[in-house]
């Protein structure tokens, strides 16, 4: 490969890298509305489901659970809609209840982009 060629291969990486990096350029909030969004025990288990407005196509979304309200991690993936459900916009996953009595569940969507958005935080209190 000769020089030129090779710089020009090196000048358009760096470009792709500055327009794709969160470092070199500041990316937009991923632009989701979450819709009845709900956090439930079933059985034994807890069901968080939610459903967005038509017409915008989510990359993932991360199921965050918290037990302080404040310190959240990541529970499980959810990669698409419900093929269940009619609507098509409809998604859910479940946690595992234990004896702890108060969880708080928040939604990541992360967008085909990588923009990134926090749904609001939903609480929820299991008597035993």
């Amino acid at each position: 490969m000769n020089t030129n060629k090779l710089n020009k291969w090196i000048v358009t990486a760096i470009i792709l890298l500055a327009v794709n990096s969160n470092g070199f350029c500041q990316k937009n909030e991923a632009k989701i509305k979450v819709s009845n969004f709900t956090v439930n025990v079933v059985g034994k288990h807890i069901l968080i489901d939610w459903a967005t407005e038509s017409g915008f196509q989510a990359n993932y979304f991360e199921i965050q659970r918290s037990l302080d309200g404040v310190n959240f991690k990541t529970i499980e993936l959810v990669l698409g809609p419900d093929p269940q459900k009619p609507e098509g916009n409809s998604y859910e996953g479940f946690d595992k209840s234990s004896t702890n009595n108060k969880y708080y569940y928040r939604l990541k969507h992360v967008s085909l982009d990588g923009s990134e958005a926090l749904s609001e935080t939903k609480m929820l209190a299991i008597n035993n």
